[in-house]
């Protein structure tokens, strides 16, 4: 059963892993991706998550580093931009002190691909695998490292807003017996311009109410799931490229999980998780 929570709460920081996204002139957010050219992608999570079960407080202290890249196939003429996402490396770190447990997996040369296609404002229409999974059966899909702070597609200035709605899902499988759906409700505000290594950047904060839902089945036991949660972060947006090229994310989320069956209880869950994702362009 603790095997089970440890799974869980790598898929869960997964699914919430998601990329968060000049003067008084107004800045087209929308990205404007060149075909042929590739995006290097370095993302960081780090997760504490506190379960109770039986009267017993266990702490979990998880990482994971990963390396992808985008190559840019094609752009038609909606917009809409086709990547190669190919996740290149990944490092998965966890520590258990109750259970004396502290691992590390690291994973290199992997390049497990992904054909992506996303509209020009970075919200994804189809995805597909397009080899054998293998890192990517354990830390949830590819699919995670490629997506892209969703951007409003207007013109906006500083002190403007926009919001969005964020809809994660994950089907049951053999590392997570549990459909799981994680909806946030989104608000963005340009806050200003700051230089980050001599070029001229948008800063975007965010914050977004979160909540969360799951039932599966496992060894004959039913699993009920659900809680709420909140993100708080900011982005830069860089109008020359016209791509978000730093993201960082707080999350906090309260869950209860629920099992009935051969046994009945009710487990209450915690996470707190900060997330960094940054984008460049290859050289």
């Amino acid at each position: 059963m603790k095997n089970l929570f440890i799974k869980q709460a790598m898929v869960l920081s997964l699914i919430v892993v998601n990329f968060f996204a000049y003067s008084q002139d107004a800045a087209l957010l929308k990205y404007n991706f060149v075909k042929g050219k590739t995006y290097v992608i370095f993302s960081q999570l780090d997760n504490i998550v506190t379960q109770t079960m039986g009267g017993q407080e266990i702490k979990i202290e998880a990482g994971i580093l990963s390396n992808s890249e985008m190559l840019v196939e094609g752009i038609d003429d909606k917009g809409n931009i086709t990547l190669l996402a190919t996740l290149k490396n990944a490092s998965i770190s966890t520590k258990i002190p109750a259970m004396g447990k502290d691992t590390t997996m690291n994973f290199s040369n992997l390049d497990e691909q992904r054909r992506v296609v996303l509209s020009s404002t970075g919200k994804q229409i189809a995805s597909v695998n397009l080899n054998e999974e293998k890192v990517q059966k354990m830390i949830s899909s590819i699919n995670q490292f490629t997506r892209l702070q969703n951007l409003p597609g207007k013109a906006l200035k500083i002190g403007e807003k926009w919001n969005d709605k964020l809809i994660d899902s994950t089907k049951a499988s053999q590392q997570n017996p549990v459909n799981m759906v994680v909806t946030t409700d989104m608000e963005y505000t340009i806050v200003g311009k700051e230089l980050k290594d001599g070029v001229e950047l948008l800063k975007i904060a965010n914050s977004g109410a979160m909540s969360i839902t799951g039932q599966g089945n496992m060894q004959g036991m039913e699993l009920y799931v659900e809680g709420t949660g909140k993100s708080e972060g900011f982005s830069y947006f860089n109008p020359k490229a016209s791509m978000v090229v730093n993201t960082e994310a707080n999350i906090e989320m309260d869950m209860s999980i629920a099992v009935t069956g051969q046994q009945n209880m009710t487990m209450p869950m915690n996470q707190s998780m900060k997330a960094i994702v940054k984008i460049e362009e290859k050289k």
